[in-house]
C-alpha cells in the first residue's frame, strides 16, 4: 500500500503537467527520454547505494525482497516525473513549488534511508516523509498555472539534457566506484548500456523517420504553394528596404511581358512608369513605417511592346517575428476593368447612339464656360438646335432609319463647328452646341447656324430613299450674370420662335420671347384647369345658301373665356391644347355641346334641315377614340347623322396621310359629312384630296378677299371652284365681307356662304332666335333682282 503511493505521486503530478491532453498526440520521445533518465536514476542508485544487500538478508521472503528493491526503482522513476516537472515550468507558482519540495523532501529521505547505514527510522528521515506528505497535500488546493510561450523552449533544451546525460552513467559509476576502492561490477555497465544504447537507437531512428516526414511534409507544402503561385493571375514580390525585390517572380514578368526573365534584384520601381514612381516610392515610405495594415493601389507599366497595362496592387508590412525581410506586395493585371471603368465613364458622358456629350457632359462644360466668362469677362454663346419633321422618318422608315439620320446629323454638326467647340445631343432630335474662347461668339454662332442650315439641304440617304430634313436654330448669348439654366433656357425659346415663324431658320433670343414664352406656359398651366372650371363657350356663325340667302347651318367656333385675360382667341390656345394633348377632352366637349344645340334647334323646326359644323384637330384624328366620340355625342344628344359636318384642316390630313384617310371613312360610314377647312393654303392640296372621302370644300378668306366688285372674278378662286365642282364638292366661302363678293360667289355657283356680312358668330340663343323667326339675315331690298 505505501508503494502505491509513489504511482499516484508520479500519476497527478503528470496528469497536471499534461502529458496527455485531449485531442494531443502522445509524446513518444517524451516518454523515451524520461525512460533513461530512470535508467540513470536506478544504475546510480543501485551503484551507490545498498541495494544488492537487500537479496542478501534470507531471513524474510521473495516477496519482502521485491518490495525493498521496489523503493529505489520507484524513487528513480518519480525523480524523473520531478526532473521533468522542473524542466517544464509549469509548477512554478507557490502550490506547484510546494508540490515540488514535498516529493523532493519524500525522495530525500528515501535516499537517505537508502545510503544510511542506520535502521532508516531517525527523527530527520521521518520529518522528511512526513512534511514531504504535508506539503503535498497541501500543493493540491490549487492547480499549477498555465505554461508559458518560454516553457516549450526550456523544455526542449531539457530533453536534450535528458538524452544525453544517461551518457554519463559509465563514468558516475566508475568514479563512485573508485572513491570506495572498488572497481564497477561489469554486468550492470554491461546491461546499462545495452539498454542506453538500445534507448538512443530507437530515439535516433525516431528523429531520422521525423526528420524524414518533416521534409517530405515540406517537399508536398512547397510543391503545393508553387503550384498555386504558377496557376495563378498574380504575382507576389518581396522589396526590401532598399525598394529591390528579394523573390522570383515569374508570374510579374509574364505580366510584363518578360517570360523567362528573373525579378531577384531587380529595383521594383524600374517597373512603374516615371511618372508614377515618385507616388508609389512615397507608398512604400509609409508601408514600411506600419506592421500588419493592407494597403490598396493601382500603378501603369510599359511592356516590352511598348503598350501601358495597369496593375493592381495590396501591399502590407509583416510583423518582425515572420523574418520576411520587405514588404509583401500582391499584384494582379486590373487593365480589363480599368478600360471598362473608361468606357462606363465614356458612356455616362456622351450619348451612346452619336458619341456626342451627352446632357449632363454639356451643362457641366456650360457650367465651366460660365464661370471662366464670370472671371475673364468674355461672352459664352449656346445654339439650340431641333430637327423638323425628324417624328415623320421614324414612321415612315422605322426608328433604324431614325437612328441612321440622328448619325449622320451628328457628323454633319461636328463638321461645322471649330474644334474646340461641344456638340451634345440633349435627347431625342434636339442638339446643343458651346461656343466659348471666341474673341465675338454671337458672330461665330450666327456663321455656324448658316452652315448648318445648308447642311440639311443636301438629303441624307437610307437605302436609296432621300430624306429631306430641316433644322429650327436658337442663340443665346450670356454674359457675366448669366447661368446653365439661363443659357439653355433663352436658346430653347429663340429656337421655339424660328420653329414658330417657319422652320428651317436661326432667331436670336431677346428679352421678349423670354416673356412670351412665359404667357404661353402661363396659358398651358391655365388651360388645364379651363374646361372643368367651365371657362370655354361655342359660339355659332352662320352659313348662308347664296342663291336663297337663308341659314341653312351653323359652324361651331370655341372660345375661351379667361378669368383675368379675358376672352382669348382659338389660334392663341388650340395650338397648345395640341401641343400638351388637352385638345382631345376639350374636342369631345365641343362635339357634345354642339351636336346637343344642333337636336335641340331641329326639334324647334322639324320642317328645315339644319347643319352644324365642328372643327377637329389633326391630334383627334390621330386617336382611336374619335370614333368613339362621335358616336357617342350622337347617340346622347340624338342628332341625325347627316347633320353632322367635321371640318379638318389640309396640314392635319397630311401630317399622316394613310392613317387619316383610314380615319376620315370610317367617320364616312357613320354618313357624317366631312369638310377641308381652308382649302389651298395647305401643301400639296390636289395630290391628296383624291385620297380622303371628302363631301365640301372651304375656300378660305384670303383668297376670297381677292374679290372686288370692279374686276373680274380671281383666277385662283374660279379654279377652286372648278375643282369642286369636277369633283362634285359643295363649295363654302369663308369670309364674305361685302356684297360684291356675295355677288360674284352667287354668279360663279357657289353654294354656300358665312361672313361678317351675313353674322358675326353669336350666341346658343341668339342663334335659336334666327332660326325662329324665318327670314334671311340681309334684307330683301338689298338683293339684285329686286
Amino acid at each position: 500500500f505505501y508503494l502505491s503511493s509513489y504511482v499516484l505521486i508520479a500519476a497527478g503530478i503528470l496528469g497536471l503537467l499534461g502529458v496527455r491532453r485531449d485531442g494531443e498526440r502522445f509524446d513518444v520521445e517524451l516518454m523515451l527520454d524520461m525512460g533513461s533518465f530512470v535508467i540513470l536514476s536506478i544504475t546510480c542508485i543501485a551503484a551507490t547505494g545498498r541495494v544488492g544487500a537487500i537479496f542478501d538478508d534470507s531471513s524474510v521472503s521473495t516477496l519482502v525482497h521485491l518490495v525493498w528493491a521496489a523503493y529505489p526503482i520507484l524513487d528513480a522513476a518519480l525523480l524523473a516525473v520531478v526532473v521533468k516537472a522542473m524542466f517544464s515550468r509549469r509548477l512554478w507558482t507557490t502550490s506547484g513549488l510546494a508540490l515540488l519540495a514535498g516529493v523532493g523532501g519524500w525522495l530525500g529521505s528515501d535516499l537517505a534511508a537508502l545510503w544510511s547505514n542506520d535502521d532508516g527510522t531517525s527523527v530527520v528521515m521521518n520529518l522528511g516523509w512526513m512534511l514531504g506528505a504535508a506539503l503535498m497535500a497541501g500543493a493540491v488546493s490549487s492547480k499549477p498555472g498555465p505554461r508559458s510561450d518560454q516553457s516549450s523552449r526550456h523544455w526542449s533544451r531539457a530533453r536534450v539534457l535528458m538524452s544525453l546525460a544517461p551518457l554519463a552513467v559509465p563514468g558516475v559509476v566508475e568514479v563512485w566506484s573508485s572513491r570506495d576502492g572498488n572497481h564497477p561490477n561489469s554486468i550492470l555497465l554491461l546491461v546499462v548500456t545495452a539498454c542506453l544504447i538500445a534507448l538512443a537507437f530507437v530515439r535516433e531512428a525516431r528523429l531520422v523517420t521525423a526528420r524524414h516526414a518533416q521534409d517530405l511534409a515540406l517537399h508536398k507544402r512547397e510543391n503545393y504553394w508553387r503550384a498555386l503561385a504558377g496557376n495563378s493571375a498574380d504575382a507576389v514580390i518581396v522589396v526590401d528596404g532598399n525598394g529591390m525585390i528579394t523573390n522570383d517572380a515569374p508570374q510579374l514578368v509574364e505580366m510584363l511581358g518578360k517570360p523567362g526573365a528573373g525579378t531577384m534584384g531587380t529595383d521594383a520601381l524600374e517597373l512603374i512608369e516615371p511618372l508614377e514612381r515618385q507616388r508609389i516610392r512615397a507608398s512604400l515610405d509609409w508601408i514600411r513605417t506600419t506592421e500588419n495594415v493592407v494597403a490598396d493601389g493601382e500603378f501603369s507599366a510599359q511592356l516590352a511592346d511598348g503598350s501601358i497595362r495597369w496593375f493592381g496592387l495590396r501591399a502590407v508590412n509583416p510583423a518582425l517575428g515572420l523574418d520576411i525581410g520587405g514588404v509583401i506586395i500582391n499584384i494582379h493585371d486590373i487593365t480589363d476593368r480599368k478600360r471598362a471603368e473608361t468606357d462606363l465613364t465614356h458612356l455616362a458622358f456622351h450619348d451612346a447612339l452619336t458619341g456626342l456629350a451627352n446632357r449632363s457632359l454639356f451643362h457641366d462644360r456650360v457650367e465651366h464656360a460660365v464661370q471662366r466668362s464670370a472671371r475673364s469677362g468674355a461672352d459664352v454663346a449656346l445654339l439650340y438646335v431641333d430637327v423638323d419633321g425628324f417624328k415623320a422618318v421614324n414612321d415612315t422608315y422605322g426608328h433604324s432609319a431614325g437612328d441612321h439620320v440622328l448619325t449622320e446629323i451628328s457628323t454633319r454638326l461636328q463638321s461645322a463647328v471649330r474644334t474646340g467647340d461641344t456638340v451634345a445631343r440633349l435627347g431625342g432630335d434636339e442638339f446643343a452646341i458651346l461656343f466659348e474662347q471666341s474673341i465675338d461668339p454671337l458672330e461665330e454662332a450666327t456663321l455656324i447656324a448658316e452652315r448648318i442650315l445648308q447642311s440639311f439641304s443636301v438629303p441624307i440617304d437610307w437605302q436609296g430613299h432621300p430624306i429631306v430634313l430641316s433644322a429650327s436654330l436658337g442663340i443665346a448669348v450670356g454674359d457675366q450674370g448669366s447661368s446653365v439654366t439661363s443659357l439653355l433656357r433663352d436658346a430653347d425659346v429663340a429656337m421655339y420662335q424660328a420653329k414658330s415663324s417657319g422652320k428651317a431658320k436661326w432667331a436670336l433670343f431677346d428679352p421678349d420671347m423670354r416673356t412670351a414664352a412665359i404667357e404661353q406656359v402661363e396659358l398651358e398651366s391655365d388651360l388645364l384647369v379651363a374646361l372643368a372650371a367651365r371657362q370655354f363657350e361655342l359660339v355659332y356663325q352662320p352659313v348662308i345658301d347664296l342663291q336663297t340667302d337663308e341659314t341653312v347651318g351653323f359652324e361651331a367656333l370655341l372660345r375661351w373665356h379667361h378669368p383675368t385675360r379675358g376672352t382669348i382667341a382659338p389660334d392663341q390656345f388650340i395650338p397648345i391644347a395640341e401641343a400638351t394633348g388637352a385638345i382631345i377632352d376639350i374636342g369631345r366637349w365641343v362635339l357634345d355641346e354642339a351636336c346637343s344645340t344642333a337636336a335641340s334647334w331641329q326639334r324647334d323646326n322639324p320642317n328645315r334641315p339644319i347643319s352644324i359644323a365642328v372643327n377637329i384637330s389633326g391630334r383627334q384624328i390621330a386617336t382611336d377614340a374619335l370614333i368613339d366620340h362621335v358616336k357617342g355625342a350622337l347617340h346622347d344628344s340624338g342628332l341625325q347623322p347627316g347633320s353632322l359636318i367635321l371640318e379638318i384642316t389640309e396640314t392635319s390630313l397630311i401630317q399622316d396621310a394613310p392613317s387619316a384617310a383610314a380615319r376620315l371613312r370610317q367617320l364616312r360610314e357613320l354618313d357624317i359629312r366631312l369638310a377641308v377647312d381652308d382649302f389651298g393654303t395647305g401643301y400639296s392640296s390636289l395630290s391628296y384630296l383624291q385620297q380622303f372621302p371628302i363631301d365640301i370644300l372651304k375656300i378660305d378668306r384670303s383668297f376670297i378677299s381677292t374679290i372686288n366688285g370692279h374686276d373680274r372674278m380671281p383666277d385662283i378662286v374660279r379654279g377652286l371652284l372648278d375643282l369642286a365642282k369636277t369633283l362634285r364638292m359643295e363649295t363654302v366661302a369663308e369670309g364674305v365681307e361685302d356684297e360684291e363678293q356675295r355677288t360674284t360667289l352667287r354668279q360663279q355657283r357657289c353654294n354656300l356662304g358665312q361672313g361678317f356680312l351675313f353674322s358675326r358668330p353669336i350666341g346658343r340663343e341668339a342663334a335659336g332666335a334666327l332660326l325662329r323667326e324665318h327670314r334671311t339675315l340681309v334684307a330683301a331690298s338689298l338683293r339684285p333682282d329686286e
